[in-house]
């Protein structure tokens, strides 16, 4: 019994060794890099870029003429959009090395969502200075943003406030 029962440890090791070696190369094969990461994640920021150009069509003009309610709803519908373009970008797997900038970076992201949904909160409430204000901050972020994925060549991804004027 005890030859038996060495043949089956051996053969258990032996499948176990067997089942890592194709795990292992698997596990390997789903990492993805940072040319694919990009791949991946410029188009779901040129929906978002495209959609924004709509969204903020005309907002600058409200807010300057005192059409502040009607600004603010711009901001708001920003902030709809790119919660759900932060949603898309969470969902695609990062590389491994990339990790903390990434999440560092979609961090940034949600708190652009934020800042526009303050923007337009002020300005409803017709507080154009505290719009402004937060304006500055959007800005600031924008660029932490910006400047934590410099490495990645990223286009629409890159946040740049000029292409909704």
């Amino acid at each position: 019994m005890r030859g038996r029962a060495r043949r089956r440890s051996k053969a258990a090791a032996c499948g176990v060794i067997g089942a890592l070696a194709i795990v292992v190369p698997l596990a390997q094969a789903t990492e993805i890099t940072r040319d694919e990461y990009v791949a991946r994640v410029e188009p779901i920021c040129k929906v978002n870029v495209e959609a924004n150009k709509q969204i903020f069509k005309g907002a600058k003009e409200q807010v300057k003429a005192g059409e502040l309610t009607k600004g603010s709803k711009h901001f708001l519908r920003a902030a709809t959009a790119l919660e759900k373009t932060i949603k898309q970008l969470e969902a695609v797997p990062q590389p491994t090395a990339d990790e903390a900038k990434l999440t560092k970076w979609i961090g940034y992201l949600h708190t652009e969502a934020g800042y526009f949904r303050k923007i337009g909160k002020a300005l409803a409430a017709g507080d154009k200075y505290k719009a402004q204000n937060l304006s500055v901050k959007l800005n600031r972020n924008s660029n932490l943003a910006n400047n934590t994925v410099l490495a990645f060549g990223f286009n629409y991804c890159r946040i740049d406030s000029s292409r909704f004027s």
